[in-house]
């Protein structure tokens, strides 16, 4: 029970903090680089002080890094971690259930009143209409 609370703790903590620093340090992109994640977390104080560990970042991976990123960090840490099973369980935990979030589905969602974090909801209403494309903005 406790490890569930925690992880969607952690997963609103990465959804509300990090898309304005990734945005306001390395432009508009669809998905960032494991060092530029982890520099994030840092700034905003969201690991813990020492090295990083990459199971304890591993929803801010699959959240800002490409599938294929997400692959290389955990084959290099010797981890075993699905990609898009982790995405599902951040997409029940911030957009109740909406099959595919974004970068600039994070980023809208992340400007919103705190109100919505507040209430434990990140936003959304189980209705849908988070699209996985960015349209428009910076490549990688």
């Amino acid at each position: 029970m406790f490890q569930s609370f925690f992880k969607n703790r952690k997963i609103k903590k990465y959804a509300r903090k990090l898309p304005q620093d990734l945005k306001a340090h390395y432009g508009y992109k669809q998905h960032y680089s494991k060092v530029q994640v982890d520099y994030a977390i840092k700034r905003k104080k969201l690991g813990n002080s020492g090295a990083v560990i990459v199971t304890d970042n591993c929803y801010a991976y699959a959240m800002y890094c490409s599938p294929e990123e997400f692959k290389e960090i955990h084959d290099n840490a010797g981890e075993n971690c699905d990609y898009a099973a982790m995405r599902s369980e951040i997409s029940d935990t911030l957009f109740n259930g909406a099959s595919d979030f974004s970068f600039s589905t994070l980023l809208v969602e992340s400007t919103n009143s705190a109100s919505s974090f507040s209430t434990g909801d990140f936003g959304g209403d189980g209705g849908g209409g988070f699209g996985g494309g960015d349209g428009g903005g910076g490549g990688d």
